[in-house]
């Protein structure tokens, strides 16, 4: 078990501190200069980030006056608030709200007391360094919002409406299938997992190259891989200025 006392910062002060200071996730990360993935994650109660992230965002939140009223004892109220994890994943709250409304009062703005939930820990390869652990989440997070997008999209079909959809439709959904493909990857990095090698070459030549559907699945993932993992700035570039695919082809390799 963790005890939030022994730590700089609990999600729940974390949240009521923001929300007193009319912040939201996005602008508190972008004023402190704090990984927004992190913050997130940690007032959900799902992740528990190193001791130097929660001193630094308790010294931003501290920089623009906000009291915590523990300085003698910073968490020693975290018990009692039930603000204590078990180390790793955690289950939903019950009856928990997922921001508080940033009160200072004991009695409200306060979540209830976290559930007893039965959890599957999860190791991250110790190989990993932290900085490309934070591209693979910011990169998982860069799809999901992705995802989210493509999946407002109306479906388009051809003359009769019976029939199939479009070629246009066809493309956006291989591009959704590929976003949801890179994810289930970048998830198995994490894990120490790699199923899909990273080939040699730009991805035409791979295209062109390939023999096998293994072959155009390497060409596929591999600028996520080149990015993520090995930190190769042409791959990250690509990734960035990716443009809405046109063709099939281009859903899945471009």
């Amino acid at each position: 078990m963790i005890n939030f006392s022994n730590l700089p910062l609990s999600p729940n002060q974390s949240r009521a501190a923001r929300n007193y200071l009319g912040l939201s996730q996005a602008q508190a990360a972008e004023l402190s200069g704090l990984q927004a993935h992190k913050l997130k994650r940690f007032e959900t109660g799902n992740y528990l980030p190193d001791t130097q992230f929660l001193q630094d965002l308790r010294d931003f939140f501290e920089g623009r006056d906000y009291n915590f009223h523990d300085a003698d004892a910073p968490g020693a109220n975290a018990r009692a608030n039930g603000d204590i994890f078990p180390a790793g994943l955690v289950g939903n709250t019950d009856s928990a709200t997922e921001e508080t409304d940033g009160s200072t009062s004991e009695t409200q703005g306060k979540p209830q007391r976290h559930a007893v939930a039965e959890l599957h820990h999860i190791r991250i390869n110790p190989a990993l360094k932290n900085d490309q652990i934070d591209e693979i989440f910011d990169c998982i997070e860069g799809n999901e919002k992705s995802l989210s997008a493509l999946q407002d999209r109306p479906l388009s079909r051809g003359f009769l409406f019976f029939e199939s959809v479009d070629e246009a439709s066809q493309v956006v959904q291989i591009a959704a299938q590929r976003l949801l493909a890179e994810n289930g990857l970048l998830f198995a990095l994490l894990l120490g997992r790699s199923p899909i090698a990273v080939p040699e070459g730009d991805t035409i030549d791979l295209v062109k190259r390939a023999k096998t559907h293994g072959d155009l699945m390497q060409a596929a993932m591999a600028d996520v891989q080149r990015a993520v993992v090995h930190g190769d700035k042409e791959a990250h570039a690509r990734r960035k200025t990716r443009k809405d695919p046109s063709e099939v082809l281009q859903a899945l390799i471009g």
